[in-house]
């Protein structure tokens, strides 16, 4: 993510500082040392190349998702957000460049294209050079943004107001008594009255010094807020236009991260994937000074694999954690001072982050969606024997999906009976009627992208982030470039 979950672009820039380069010099990252002998490059010519392209680099493997920014004006033009420096984007050749400069090297990261099975869709070759010499190389994919095809900006669902953040980019949104909390990572909050959601105004902000703020929850008048670097923080929020901080959890001197927040009853479910992925439980019986129950690990997952807790729910006494790289974990959690696995749902390139999860009909459906290249929204059915041992299993089966395309990640999601709310990225708001999840129906949209929006093409997660139905009568929402959105169904 721009956040330290998502394994983003500046993996691809980071290069030991080096010795300058005495040896003979090399160019293995210009365009005549890639070999395209191989490739059909004919759909080149049809490649409308202007605009905001989203990519992952794969390496051994592992993906990368990226993002670049093309203009007419090269000065303005990015490359995994470093400004270009070649480009040849004609006839049947597709090659991008960057170069970075740090202490005794030059790094450059170059595309070479290889196929365009269509005008905005390309593959091929990625390398990475320090001082001219290859010292890594993969292949990529990349997708240009675009708005569907035969979609208008919106059906079935009017923007009733928008707010821009004063600074930031905006995360999630929680909203209750008539105020919404807006998180926007290492800008930290921003609080909104929306007792009238046409004209949202901002009554109060919350400043972090060198953190980064993700979920927020408010139970009563207490404000929870995840944080990087302290796990979970506590205000007061009696009066929303002059917040008090209470105190931090679990406390102490190390950094532990907060990421996932969810609260159920009297209940407080932290999702921290680093340093331990775990989970940390509280009882908020006394919502203003919660106090720790227990921290639980999911046995048979593995952190040094990239599989640790970055959200989840509770439903019907068992917790859904989306566990990145691990998948779909279901854990029971009646009796909250032993939490008991009962199953998971995995898969390859696992990137499982949020969830949602619910009854329809008599069946529990679990939806999870991935955040990575090849995002998808699945829906997951679970039920829960008891085997041999008198001990509570779960089966989870997936009998539906919902995709909008390889480079359209899901960022959140809210279930209010048989309507799901998906933020789908730079696909904006979708509405789903999942009465019957075996076949999603699409009922409502809205497409908040626009290439011209400040910010574009900077990163993989643009777009719609979060969305929130607090029964109201109207959809809250955060995107990255408009800040806090607020929708009415029509």
């Amino acid at each position: 993510m721009n956040r330290s979950l998502v394994v983003m672009a500046g993996a691809l820039l980071l290069a030991l500082p080096g010795c300058p380069n005495t040896a003979e010099e090399k160019h293995e990252c210009d365009l005549p040392a890639f070999d395209l002998s191989a490739c059909d490059r004919s759909g080149f010519a049809a490649v409308q190349a202007d605009g905001v392209w989203k990519t992952n680099v794969t390496i051994d493997g592992v993906g990368t998702p990226t993002a670049f920014f093309l203009t007419p004006d090269q000065s303005q033009s990015l490359l995994f957000v470093t400004p270009l420096s070649e480009r040849t984007v004609e006839g049947e050749t597709f090659y991008l460049a960057a170069d970075y400069e740090r202490s005794f090297s030059t790094l450059r990261i170059a595309l070479a294209g290889c196929e365009a099975p269509a005008p905005h869709q390309v593959k091929g070759q990625f390398r990475r050079c320090v001082n001219g010499e290859k010292d890594l190389e993969g292949t990529f994919e990349a997708v240009r943004v675009q708005r569907p095809a035969g979609e208008q900006e919106a059906s079935g669902v009017e923007l009733v107001s928008e707010m821009a953040l004063p600074r930031g980019m905006a995360m999630d949104v929680f909203v209750s008594g008539g105020y919404a909390y807006v998180t926007a990572l290492s800008e930290g909050l921003f609080i909104y009255d929306v007792k009238n959601p046409a004209a949202p105004r901002k009554v109060a902000e919350l400043t972090p010094t060198s953190d980064t703020w993700y979920r927020s929850w408010v139970k009563g008048t207490t404000l929870y807020v995840t944080s990087q670097t302290e796990g979970l923080l506590v205000y007061d929020v009696t009066t929303p236009e002059a917040p008090r901080w209470l105190t931090s959890l679990p406390g102490g001197s190390s950094v532990l991260a907060g990421w996932g927040l969810f609260v159920d009853g009297d209940r407080l479910y932290m999702m921290s994937p680093s340093p331990r992925a775990e989970v940390l439980i509280f009882d908020v019986s006394k919502p203003a000074s919660p106090s720790l129950l227990t921290r639980y690990f999911v046995p048979q997952s593995d952190a040094l694999k990239g599989e640790y807790p970055v959200d989840g729910v509770v439903f019907g006494n068992r917790l859904y954690l989306g566990h990145w790289a691990y998948g779909l974990a279901v854990v029971g959690v009646t009796n909250v001072a032993a939490p008991k696995f009962l199953g998971r749902f995995g898969y390859d390139n696992a990137t499982s982050r949020t969830v949602a999860v619910g009854s329809i009909g008599d069946r529990t459906i679990a939806f999870e969606a991935s955040e990575g290249w090849n995002s998808r929204l699945r829906a997951l059915e679970v039920s829960v024997s008891v085997d041999a041992n008198m001990s509570e299993v779960a089966h989870i089966t997936e009998v539906g999906r919902f995709e909008m395309g390889p480079a359209s990640p899901v960022l959140g999601l809210t279930l209010v009976g048989t309507k799901l709310y998906v933020a789908h990225s730079q696909d904006g708001l979708r509405v789903l009627d999942m009465s019957n999840p075996s076949t999603p129906r699409q009922i409502a949209y809205y497409n908040t992208w626009r290439e011209t929006d400040s910010g574009r093409g900077r990163a993989f997660l643009d777009g719609l982030t979060g969305v929130k139905v607090p029964g109201d009568g109207y959809v809250y929402a955060t995107e990255t470039s408009w800040g806090l959105l607020v929708f009415r169904e029509q």
